[in-house]
């Protein structure tokens, strides 16, 4: 056996996990209820493709967030303009 810190963001946190030397991240994953989550063990980020084989190493630091999306309402510029996507940034035009 060994202890992990799993961080769950957002979420409750972080908390000491005890995990048997031969768990893989797909183990943890249903173990914890972390479906759909990003996986980081000790700053790396994990593919879900590695879930099966990816053994959880002692002591481990492991995060499990929630994935961002961005936000294209106030992104760049989708017309050419050179305005940023903000408002108020371009000059006035001449009439």
């Amino acid at each position: 056996m060994s202890t992990i810190t799993l961080v769950i963001i957002p979420g409750p946190g972080a908390r000491t996990v005890q995990i048997s030397d031969d768990t893989t991240v797909a183990t943890l994953v249903n173990n914890e209820n972390l479906h759909g989550r990003d996986i980081i063990i000790n700053g790396e980020g994990i593919s879900p493709n590695a879930f099966s084989t990816q053994l959880i190493p002692f002591g481990a630091e492991v995060f499990a967030t929630a994935s961002v999306k961005g936000n294209v309402k106030n992104g760049p510029s989708t017309t050419g303009r050179p305005s940023g996507g903000g408002r108020g940034n371009n000059p006035p035009s001449k009439k």
